[in-house]
């Protein structure tokens, strides 16, 4: 067990991290690519294992084979899952913060927010949404402001989450969390995600897609299973 101290969680306790190679590294803001990498090397020796068994027969090894490529495939799913979730939850978990909605509130505050929210969400451009965010300042209607800059933050209105930044400097420590956290909507990136979190099936099992290496794995030959 790992007793080195986290220096990640000093500035923010929500970050999650793991120690490899000498040093931290933080999930979600960069793809970890060791749990892959070992579910990829234990394959590996798992098939070598299986192709020097000479008790097993050729369609035995295969069947065998594809048995431990589907446990390492579907462990490594959970893995990509698993970091997805992280990430969706720290993105939330840090707009609340950013926004103002962390912390309980009583009925009447959670109606006005509720209605914020509402009003916000008809704002259709980013010139209405700076001025509807500029008469909510003045006016004082802090919930407003925060429903719109969240709105604003979720449509990409980047000079009108900037307007509220401004009047919000406290916020900014946040938003930069929030910014380096990647975008889980983002085409690029979960294309990026998918190919990081990946088993590449054995030369023994060519060509064959997941479905029939699923069946595959699936078969009883007669006498009994493969291995």
């Amino acid at each position: 067990m790992n007793t080195q101290t986290n220096p990640l969680t000093e500035a923010d306790p929500t970050v999650a991290g793991e120690y490899f190679e000498g040093r931290w590294h933080q999930k979600g803001r960069n793809l970890t690519t060791r749990d892959v990498a070992t579910a990829n090397t234990d394959l590996q020796r798992k098939v070598e294992r299986i192709n020097n068994n000479r008790t097993l027969s050729t369609e035995a090894k295969r069947i065998a084979i594809a048995r431990e490529y589907r446990t390492a495939r579907d462990h490594v799913r959970a893995l990509a899952q698993e970091s997805l979730d992280h990430v969706t939850t720290q993105r939330a978990k840090l707009s609340r913060r950013l926004f103002g909605f962390e912390g309980t509130a009583d009925a009447q505050t959670v109606i006005v927010r509720r209605d914020a929210a509402d009003r916000a969400a008809k704002i259709e451009s980013a010139h209405e949404a700076q001025r509807a965010l500029q008469m909510a300042e003045a006016n004082g209607d802090t919930h407003l402001a925060q429903a719109i800059a969240a709105q604003s933050f979720a449509n990409g209105w980047a000079d009108v989450v900037h307007t509220w930044f401004d009047a919000n400097p406290q916020a900014s420590e946040t938003a930069k969390q929030l910014q380096e956290l990647p975008d889980p909507s983002d085409g690029v990136w979960r294309m990026q995600h998918a190919m990081t979190y990946q088993v590449v099936p054995p030369a023994e099992l060519g060509t064959m897609s997941d479905y029939q290496i699923d069946a595959l794995a699936d078969t009883v030959l007669d006498g009994g299973d493969a291995a």
